[in-house]
């Protein structure tokens, strides 16, 4: 299966005038032609190998399974180079992350049958911008056919001072490339821009009935597209819902669930690969790229990442880092302001674009103009919008909960994010407008889920699958979109057939979802967590089907049901287990979970993946 190649896109001011005084030289311009890549032959690192993360933990700069290097040291790899192969590998030193005057640089080296084809010399400890893996690729047509030795190297820069850190080879891979033409803008053949929006729940919306409105500028994208009234999370947390969404499986069928267990307690030090995106799923970028159509993500959350692989079929993927000096997310206007650089130098090609924003997400931090006075008596995080810690109580503890006064406050930060977002979203499309292209693009918005503030007992997200976390937006709007709105229930996984038929091209065709575009019969939905809190914090297990009229949440270790009548009991207040359309309900769930295929087991992990959770919120 081929596999992307991620280009690492530095964005500012010197960069932009490049691009502006010559654009022929514009960094951000791509290639003519779209390179993929079929790997034919892998060094794998050795077992329970080391992984090394060169850059800070949540930036997105990524650990990886690596050949941990002596210095000086080498590393052979015998093999019969195939026709029309290169040599890719990234190599890293993993060091202190501050500036150290008195370490050596690491030089690495590599070569092809005696021959050298490769050096480069990385020190951290010296410069901030090597802190990060550096990506290199060589030609190996001069020894087409034939068994050569690739050697691997280190040495110390300069000899009698120590190093700057830990050195390391990874991702080493002969593959084989092939070009698809890249396909250009037309009116005819349509762009899709994805805009995800992070813990966004659709009862805050003014298209959703929120009022007053925080959403002028959604609210008009909404009015002149086609909103479903009844969106649905796969998932009540990220990791596994933006799964759902990039590959049109089911939770347990991707298998980025982010949860391992000892003895019940959820472990946030995930090793087994359940928060990485595995290698063998497609994705609906791949499927975009293999048509020759440019695809680029941008995305400010660390869970979707090159780290955990879902920059998967992104041509381009930029990983935008938490900001430590404001301890706060990449703002959406950055995203927006990025985003549209790129777009600037490849508006003449036909594009798939995913931008990822962390408003509302906590920290709630809206603008000032946001967020007014806090009330007086409540908790100084709470009126700084720092909820984390007491979340953590409240959910694993039962303990801290919010006062009234709080919630009211939270909220109201939650809203001012909710505006500040919706702001940036006028800045971007006047900026699509601005490049000629908002005609031609079609957008879909959406969330992964909602958020909670205590209707149910608990704050964020995750942990519970009740409405509030479940309902999301999804709005359709562009050309060949007829505006309207749609009362069906639809689901995070009919996002893969909708966006590959926006595009005219195949999606797979075993996907469970179904395309948007046409109206279709009623059908149940169906959504799962595994990082449901038990008594005691113990981790549990949930899954909910719904239909139009009646959900059903399951919790099988704790041997409960919950039914509720969402007809007439919307917040989910009166559980009507044992009611009669309980019977039916729990039938479709027991057919759909003996039926849903399962993953494979997965064969790499993202191991700053505990530090991640934390930031989010998810852990103690």
């Amino acid at each position: 299966m081929w596999r992307p190649t991620a280009v690492v896109v530095l964005l500012g001011v010197a960069v932009v005038a490049l691009g502006w005084w010559r654009p022929w030289r514009n960094p951000l311009r791509l290639p003519e032609r779209i390179l993929l890549e079929d790997v034919v032959a892998e060094l794998p690192p050795p077992p329970d190998s080391p992984h090394l993360e060169p850059g800070e933990t949540i930036t997105g700069a990524g650990a990886r399974a690596s050949h941990v290097a002596e210095v000086p040291g080498r590393v052979a790899w015998q093999v019969v180079v195939p026709g029309d192969a290169a040599l890719r590998l990234s190599v890293a030193v993993e060091g202190a992350k501050k500036r150290e005057p008195d370490k050596t640089g690491i030089r690495f080296w590599a070569t092809v049958a005696g021959q050298r084809v490769f050096e480069r010399v990385v020190n951290p400890a010296a410069t901030r911008r090597d802190r990060r893996w550096f990506e290199e690729q060589f030609d190996l047509a001069s020894w087409a056919g034939r068994p050569v030795e690739i050697v691997l190297g280190t040495e110390a820069e300069r000899a009698g001072r120590p190093l700057a850190g830990r050195a390391g080879w990874s991702h080493v891979r002969i593959v084989r490339e092939r070009v698809r033409e890249r396909q250009s803008a037309s009116p005819a053949t349509p762009n899709v821009l994805v805009l995800l929006i992070d813990t966004l729940r659709a009862d805050r919306l003014g298209c959703y009935g929120g009022l007053p409105s925080r959403t002028p500028n959604l609210d008009a994208v909404a009015a002149g597209g086609l909103l479903f009234e009844h969106a649905v999370a796969q998932a009540s947390w990220t990791l596994p819902s933006v799964a759902s969404i990039f590959t049109g499986l089911h939770p347990r069928s991707h298998g980025a669930f982010g949860v391992r267990r000892r003895a019940g307690k959820i472990l946030p030090e995930i090793g087994n690969g359940a928060e990485f995106l595995a290698d063998a799923l497609v994705t609906w970028a791949e499927v975009a790229r293999e048509a020759g159509i440019t695809t680029a993500g941008f995305s400010t959350n660390p869970m979707v990442s090159r780290a955990t692989n879902y920059a998967q079929g992104f041509e381009t993927f930029v990983d935008f880092p938490w900001l430590l000096e404001g301890r706060n997310w990449t703002p959406a206007r950055e995203v927006n302001a990025a985003f549209l650089d790129w777009l600037r130098a490849n508006r003449d090609r036909r594009f798939l674009a995913y931008l990822h924003y962390m408003e509302p997400h906590d920290p709630y931090v809206p603008p000032p103009d946001g967020r007014g006075a806090p009330p007086s008596g409540i908790r100084p995080s709470v009126a700084a919008g720092w909820i984390r810690d007491i979340a953590n109580r409240v959910n694993f503890d039962g303990t801290g909960h919010l006062s009234d006064a709080e919630v009211a406050w939270v909220r109201t930060l939650y809203d001012g994010e909710i505006r500040g977002w919706d702001a940036a979203l006028g800045t971007l499309l006047a900026g699509l407008d601005a490049l000629g292209v908002r005609d031609s693009t079609v957008l879909v918005i959406t969330a992964d889920h909602g958020e909670e503030f205590q209707e149910h007992g608990r704050l964020a997200h995750g942990s519970q699958l009740y409405e509030e976390t479940l309902h999301v937006p999804l709005v359709l709007a562009g050309p060949g979109i007829s505006p309207g709105r749609r009362a069906e229930l639809v689901q995070g996984i009919d996002l893969f057939p909708t966006i590959t038929a926006l595009l005219g091209v195949a999606p797979p065709p075993t996907l469970p979802g179904r395309s948007l575009l046409a109206a279709s019969e009623a059908r149940s939905v169906i959504s799962e967590t595994a990082r449901g809190i038990g008594p005691g914090g113990t981790s549990i297990d949930l899954v909910a089907v719904r239909d139009a009229e009646w959900k059903l949440i399951r919790t099988p270790a704790l041997e409960r049901s919950e039914l509720y009548d969402l007809a007439h009991d919307p917040t989910e207040h009166d559980n009507r287990a044992g009611a009669p359309r309980e019977e039916a309900l729990a039938s479709v769930l027991d057919r759909w979970q003996a039926s849903v295929p399962r993953a494979a087991a997965p064969t790499e992990h993202d191991p700053s993946f505990r530090a991640k959770l934390r930031a989010l919120g998810y852990a103690e």
